[in-house]
């Protein structure tokens, strides 16, 4: 089955939400894919047999609790990105200006 962010999930307990994050395990040690070395990506099938994690909504499943997918526009997904993607630049340009000012001091 593939997965794209903004797709709608529903996992094997029921719970619904809107996929915001597929991360693909890179250490035996990490199945859930929470280290840094996990890979982000904006796509997957889950027939290449991974491991990894999704969140969506407020909630995070392994790949193999994934029963359900609703597909959303990409266009939407492109557009969340690119919002998500400036915010995060605003957030390292203010970050800069606040550590010239305290390197001034």
């Amino acid at each position: 089955m593939i997965i794209k962010l903004g797709d709608m999930i529903t996992d094997d307990r029921g719970r619904v939400g809107e996929l915001i994050n597929i991360g693909i395990a890179t250490e035996m040690a990490d199945p859930a894919a929470e280290l840094d070395t996990s890979a982000n990506v904006k796509q997957y099938d889950t027939e290449l047999g991974y491991k990894g994690a999704i969140t969506f909504g407020s909630n995070w499943c392994y790949f193999y609790q994934i029963k359900n997918v609703t597909t959303k526009e990409d266009s939407d997904v492109d557009v969340a990105i690119e919002q998500e993607n400036e915010s995060i630049e605003e957030e390292k340009r203010l970050k800069d200006i606040d550590d010239e000012i305290s390197w001034s001091k």
